[in-house]
């Protein structure tokens, strides 16, 4: 195709096969991270995964320890999230009502004109394997396999759109009439409770596991989430570098193919935000918000994607983890972008199963600490922006609860950079980090040559004008508390209550 590393391939190309979710040809085991600095991944051509920054201020990476035994991955340490769910429940509580405004399983269900099980008796089970990563234990490559089984009628692209509120479609040209068919043509995914299914994982086009995986049954929302070790991958396949192994699902009728990063135990691991860090949402503009995620070709933040493959090719043992709170039905559409233009890595979705706003944030805080105790050995970048209020509480809790594994925490400032987004941002969670650990960006140049192997976080250069407070947005970085406040909550609210921003997972997420 003629798409550049800068334009998503997925918009160039109208197809709805440009939906399904990897390619069937293997992969050679090894190839994927010695790609060219900017290679644009098609999702006709790689079995692999996505982008991510990394930064780090590490000295030669420590000796290998012993990993952690394997475990199922949604098993949390209980203390970790004791601590989560005060900072969680107390954030949760300054968001809009606009979080609710995302689709239910029923809601769907009704638009459908589902009513029981036996409306879909006659349709096959399909399954979303969504792309993971794999830490190396004692026993063997430890695979994580995440996904969901669920079941796809035929209905029309107005029945679906009919469920975003807040969406426009009068006046669409021909080429957002397709994309719009493709983004919300996974909303019609019915999860199937309780589904049994069976795992594999090739090597090299080469079944690593014979016999198959049977897996532990799904969810009441169909979704799976656990580790298994694979005996058939070598124990030095990450020798050299993250590698990739495809997985799979054997008995469904669907795609049920996915992919696996293999992780060195020692290096670097990049987890980034994707939303208003990666491509311009614009999630602060729910109109325009919605517009960007369902009806207009993707668009990078400039720079990123360059930034991006400089860190693939210069950090050790690099890894991009992606994280987002967008709902997992619109994981097809993330991950096709991602491919397009971004490194290798793996993608954490919001659950189908949970609607509260305590829980999505919840759910982005235990994606964090499952990721920090699956590498313990590994030093940790995470990459956000202001304009997401879970990752302004979450990254500055979890490196305060993983000190060690804390390389940087870079934040891009969406409000000195784009005069349209005018909601505050609050940095108090960051008083209690060590100065230097963390950095408020305005472009991709501002990190772009950051000594980060040697501890480099900070770019002197830039003012930071850090309140451990309320800032930003209308406040302008006005300190004055009560009436303040009070004006750009009311604001917030009343440009919110149109639109669910929370279909990018966001509504400040």
């Amino acid at each position: 195709m003629a798409a550049t590393c800068g334009q998503s391939r997925a918009e160039e190309n109208n197809s709805t096969a440009t939906y399904r979710l990897y390619r069937r040809k293997p992969l050679q085991f090894g190839q994927a991270q010695n790609l060219p600095p900017m290679s644009c991944i098609s999702i006709f051509s790689v079995v692999s995964f996505l982008a991510g920054a990394a930064i780090v201020r590490a000295s030669p990476a420590p000796a290998p320890a012993p990993a952690p035994a394997p475990a199922p991955a949604p098993q949390i340490v209980s203390a970790i999230e004791s601590v989560f769910s005060s900072v969680t429940g107390a954030a949760a509580s300054a968001l809009p009502t606009v979080l609710g405004s995302w689709p239910s399983l029923s809601d769907i269900e009704k638009s459908l004109h589902i009513d029981n099980s036996s409306d879909l008796a006659n349709v096959s089970t399909s399954a979303l394997l969504i792309p993971s990563y794999s830490n190396l234990t004692d026993g063997g490559w430890n695979v994580r396999f995440y996904g969901m089984a669920y079941k796809q009628p035929n209905v029309s692209t107005t029945d679906l759109v009919k469920l975003i509120d807040g969406l426009s479609t009068n006046n669409l040209n021909s080429t957002q009439q397709q994309l719009l068919q493709n983004r919300t043509q996974d909303l019609a995914s019915i999860p199937v409770s309780h589904a049994n299914l069976t795992g594999v994982v090739l090597v090299n086009g080469s079944m690593a596991t014979n016999p198959p995986v049977t897996l532990a049954s799904a969810d009441e929302a169909g979704e799976i989430d656990q580790f298994v070790v694979i005996d058939g991958i070598p124990k030095d396949a990450a020798d050299h570098g993250v590698q990739v192994v495809q997985t799979g699902i054997q008995n469904v009728t669907g795609p049920g193919n996915g992919t696996s990063i293999l992780v060195p135990p020692t290096g670097i691991s990049v987890v980034s935000d994707i939303d208003d860090v990666m491509r311009i949402t614009k999630v602060y503009v729910p109109n325009e918000g919605l517009n960007n995620s369902f009806v207009n070709p993707y668009v990078n933040v400039p720079g990123i994607p360059e930034l991006y493959a400089h860190w693939l090719a210069t950090l050790p043992n690099a890894s991009f983890h992606y994280d987002t709170t967008t709902p997992v039905e619109l994981t097809r559409t993330y991950v096709d972008y991602l491919f397009a233009n971004f490194p290798i890595g793996s993608l954490d979705m919001r659950p189908i199963n949970i609607s509260a706003p305590s829980q999505i944030l919840d759910a982005r805080q235990n994606s964090l600490v499952k990721l920090f105790q699956s590498f313990p050995q590994r030093k940790f970048v995470l990459v956000g922006d202001t304009s997401s209020s879970t990752l302004l509480s979450a990254y500055p809790q979890i490196a305060q609860t993983f000190p060690n594994q804390l390389a940087c925490i870079f934040i891009r400032n969406t409000s000195a950079t784009d005069p349209d987004d005018k909601i505050p941002y609050s940095t108090s969670n960051f008083q209690n980090l060590t100065n230097g650990t963390y950095f408020f960006y305005r472009t991709a140049d501002d990190l772009f040559n950051l000594n980060i192997s040697s501890g480099q976080c900070v770019n002197s250069s830039v003012p930071q004008n850090i309140s451990f407070g309320e800032q930003g947005g209308v406040l302008g970085g006005n300190s004055n508390a009560a009436s303040a406040r009070l004006a750009a909550t009311d604001w917030w609210r009343s440009s919110l209550v149109t639109v669910a921003a929370v279909l990018l997972g966001a509504a400040a997420l």
